[in-house]
């Protein structure tokens, strides 16, 4: 129950950040999501009770493997706001960004999987479950409280 309250409260100031940061440029921004995402390590960590000796390693693969998936995924957001964007997109752009946000989601799986490989080697099946279940849920609260915001933290 502690944890869960914790997890709200840091969100939610996270979320202030991120509203304030929106106005100031970039530098702010990288700060911000520089922030949130070792705000997120430590949180998985926690839910997943990784002893001293296996968090370096962990928080060094995981952001090896986020950034591998926001690489991926990032033509395919680009595609997909251009057309959301455009008044005239056709029906070749919306069959196209449909195209890359599959392709995207399939490389994601592909790197997931490769990524679990790696883990498996110095976590065990349940801190792995763990992980996952604690991303989802580190997601479902920020999902949480962009809609209480009525906008996208990241967007300016």
């Amino acid at each position: 129950m502690i944890k869960r309250i914790l997890l709200v409260l840091i969100l939610s100031v996270c979320g202030v950040a991120a509203v304030s940061a929106q106005g100031h440029g970039g530098k702010d921004r990288e700060r911000m999501m520089k922030e949130l995402q070792e705000f997120k390590l430590k949180f998985l960590a926690q839910e997943m009770d990784l002893k001293e000796d296996q968090q370096s390693r962990f928080f060094e693969l995981y952001n090896e493997m986020s950034a591998k998936r926001r690489d991926c995924m990032r033509v395919a957001w680009r595609m997909e706001r251009r057309v959301k964007k455009s008044a005239d997109a056709t029906e070749s752009d919306y069959q196209s960004a449909a195209e890359a946000m599959n392709k995207a989601k399939a490389e994601d799986v592909a790197i997931e999987k490769e990524y679990d490989e790696k883990f498996a080697q110095f976590l065990s099946p349940k801190q792995i479950y763990k992980m996952k279940a604690a991303e989802q849920e580190f997601r479902q609260k920020m999902s949480e409280m962009r809609q209480k915001k009525g906008k996208h933290p990241s967007k300016k």
